[in-house]
C-alpha cells in the first residue's frame, strides 16, 4: 500500500506513516473477511478484497476506531469523508453490487498469472451473485489494467486536485 496516492490521501506521509497504512489495511481486510471476501493467489504475492454492498458487513468496532483515530486523524477526516461521500454517490447509481476494495499484487509478481488467478476468483463471484463489480482507482496504469480486465469507467471525480476513475464490469453470461 506504499505510494498510493489514494492510501496517502487518506493517511498521509512521513513519520508513523508505515503503521497508519497497516490500520488501513487491517480495517480493509477485517471489512472484507466479514463478507467472505479475501482471497489470495496460490503463490501468495496478491491479494484481493471485495463484498457485496447488499447485506454487508461492516468491519469491527476495533477496527473503524482505528482508522479514524489513528490512521485517519482529525487533520484529515474532512477532506476524507469528503472524498468518500463523493465516491459513494458515484457508487449509488448501482445500488446493489460486488465492491473491490482491494486487487494488487506484490512488484515481483506483475507479469504473472497471479492477477488472473485473483481476477477469475472476483469475477466468479460476480456471476454466482449476478452482480457487477466496482472499483475505483486513482492511478492511470491501475485504470488501464483494469480496462484490460474488463472494466469500464462510468464517471470520474477530482477531489483536492486527485482524480478517482470509478469503474464497473458488468456480469457477464
Amino acid at each position: 500500500m506504499e505510494s498510493i496516492p489514494s492510501v496517502e490521501f487518506t493517511v498521509g506521509s512521513g513519520w508513523g506513516a508505515s503503521m497508519r497504512r497497516r490500520i488501513l489495511a487491517f480495517f480493509l481486510v477485517d471489512e472484507a473477511a466479514r463478507n467472505n471476501g479475501v482471497f489470495m493467489d496460490k503463490s501468495q504475492n496478491g491479494i484481493v478484497m471485495f463484498y457485496p454492498t447488499k447485506g454487508k458487513k461492516e468491519a469491527c468496532w476495533k477496527a473503524r476506531l482505528m482508522l479514524i483515530f489513528f490512521a485517519i486523524g482529525p487533520f484529515r477526516i474532512g477532506r476524507v469523508l469528503k472524498r468518500r461521500n463523493e465516491v459513494q454517490k458515484m457508487r449509488s447509481k448501482f445500488p446493489s453490487h460486488i465492491y473491490c476494495s482491494f486487487l494488487g499484487v506484490l512488484p515481483e509478481s506483475r507479469g504473472t498469472q497471479a492477477i488472473f488467478e485473483l481476477r477469475d476468483i472476483l469475477f466468479q463471484k460476480s456471476k454466482e451473485l449476478q452482480l457487477p463489480v466496482m472499483v475505483e482507482t486513482v492511478i492511470i496504469k491501475n485504470k488501464k489494467v483494469y480496462e484490460r480486465i474488463g472494466f469500464k469507467t462510468y464517471s470520474q471525480i477530482e477531489i483536492d486536485g486527485m482524480i478517482t476513475y470509478c469503474m464497473i464490469r458488468e456480469v457477464e453470461g
